[in-house]
């Protein structure tokens, strides 16, 4: 059982039982914090991955071969055709499927942290927050799941299950853990040296009456959006209403046509990044 005034230590004992945390992607968001770091420098850094210049080199060689081009071979050359976002992309979706892909329940957070990353950064264009700090927070803002994963894979599952009905998943958590999964993925990120940003974004994302910033009110709603959406499939997806202190936060109109094609390219986003 874990104790909120001993949460630091308790979950610093718990990482040492997760897969080391992937470099690459503390590194990415370093270099998301400064503005002039380059294509350059992003693509050396991936090139020493042999996964993630794979994957690089796959959707670079993708269009080439739309074009009827040859398949290229340097990791370097295939980050600029696809530009820094892609790459950003590619290097935290593999990093944190490599992460979590050993874990007890790993699979299935991961598909719905990406679904939701995928989401979020879309929003992020309508609510004027960065794109790859929201796709990054997205990744993460459920990491600290795979410590009640650790701790008691079958108990996690069915307070997980009972929350479904009666929506009370935090309190579950507290009720079984001693701290609940927003609480201790803060502190995993506290632990990992993650930015600010992303550690206020996983302790606040359940927030419901009170929302600090765009960033969290768009990881909130996406997290309603995506189980709406039913990505991934599960019928653990259930949504009872929408929180319309989020919407008026973002200043969403729902009912545009340019909601409508969100809802589509997210669904269209993930279907194209699980198939891979």
């Amino acid at each position: 059982m874990l104790k909120i005034i001993d949460l630091e230590q308790d979950v610093a004992q718990l990482a040492e039982r997760l897969p080391t945390f992937p470099a690459i992607v503390i590194q990415l968001l370093d270099m998301l914090r400064d503005e002039s770091s380059s294509l350059d420098m992003l693509a050396r850094m991936a090139r020493n991955d042999p996964v993630i210049s794979a994957n690089i080199l796959a959707r670079a060689n993708h269009i080439r071969r739309m074009h009827a081009q040859s398949d290229l071979a340097d990791a370097f050359v295939a980050a600029s055709i696809i530009g820094i976002n892609q790459v950003r992309r590619i290097v935290v979706t593999m990093g944190m499927n490599r992460f979590v892909s050993s874990v007890p329940g790993g699979p299935f957070l991961f598909h719905h942290s990406l679904a939701v990353a995928i989401t979020v950064q879309e929003m992020a264009a309508f609510v004027g927050i960065s794109p790859d700090v929201a796709y990054t927070a997205g990744m993460l803002h459920d990491v600290g799941q795979l410590c009640f994963h650790i701790m008691d894979e079958a108990l996690f599952e069915e307070v997980y299950t009972a929350s479904i009905v009666d929506g009370k998943l935090l309190e579950r958590e507290a009720e079984a853990f001693g701290a609940d999964h927003c609480q201790v993925g803060a502190q995993l990120a506290r632990h990992w040296n993650l930015p600010d940003e992303i550690h206020s974004a996983i302790l606040t994302h359940h927030d419901d009456n009170t929302f600090t910033g765009s960033l969290q009110a768009s990881i909130y709603l996406s997290e309603t959006m995506v189980r709406a959406l039913d990505i991934p499939q599960s019928p653990k997806n259930r949504v009872t209403r929408l929180n319309r202190l989020a919407i008026e936060e973002l200043g969403l109109d729902w009912g545009t046509p340019g909601m409508t094609n969100l809802f589509d390219r997210c669904v269209t986003r993930y279907q194209q990044m699980t198939r891979q």
